[in-house]
């Protein structure tokens, strides 16, 4: 093998190098991307979820209990600091679960992996439960407050016939957050 040759191979070797770490790192960036992705679709899947029991559910405990045509007047309504489940009421709790749009408010609840090794209750949770499928640990916030009709964006320090809900879903493997606001009103 003469010199040329010899320069020829150890080319070829160095672009077969090159060639095989920009694979490795091509292949690493579509595994991340698509565990982003997937987060991605979990979380606002979680989110809407949420949303969509809050929003099935009476607009105020006050409707409930009283005829449509009896409430006239936005102070009838809950109070803004007692916006959340009663006493007696529990995500889910069986015969006193929650019957209100603003009994989400500070509710918090913990989606994990049919494969996650954690099986301690996590500290403040409200419900924790196993979805297969899943390959995170996700945590949801709900929070609910009145809002202004002039500004549905803005709180209101008053009651309306307008309460918003803001859901945020955060995946800490990924350091992702995600914030999914929805109102609901009361047309009387």
């Amino acid at each position: 093998m003469n010199l040329g040759q010899s320069m020829f191979a150890a080319a070829a070797l160095s672009l077969m190098g090159y060639v095989a770490l920009n694979s490795n790192r091509g292949i690493t960036n579509v595994h991340d991307n698509i565990n982003v992705a997937e987060s991605g679709i979990t979380a606002v899947s979680l989110a809407t979820s949420i949303i969509e029991e809050a929003t099935g559910k009476m607009f105020d405990a006050k409707i409930e209990d009283a005829t449509t045509g009896a409430l006239t007047n936005t102070n009838q309504l809950t109070s803004p600091n007692a916006l959340g489940p009663g006493a007696t009421e529990k995500y889910r709790g069986g015969a006193c679960d929650f019957n209100d749009f603003d009994d989400f408010n500070n509710l918090f609840l913990v989606f994990k992996s049919t494969n996650s090794l954690d099986t301690a209750r996590t500290p403040g949770s409200h419900w924790e439960t196993i979805v297969p499928g899943i390959r995170a640990k996700y945590y949801v916030k709900c929070k609910v407050e009145y809002v202004r009709p002039d500004s549905l964006n803005r709180a209101s320090l008053y009651t309306t016939w307008h309460k918003k809900i803001t859901v945020t879903v955060i995946n800490p493997a990924l350091r992702d957050t995600l914030a999914i606001p929805a109102v609901m009103s009361f047309w009387n």
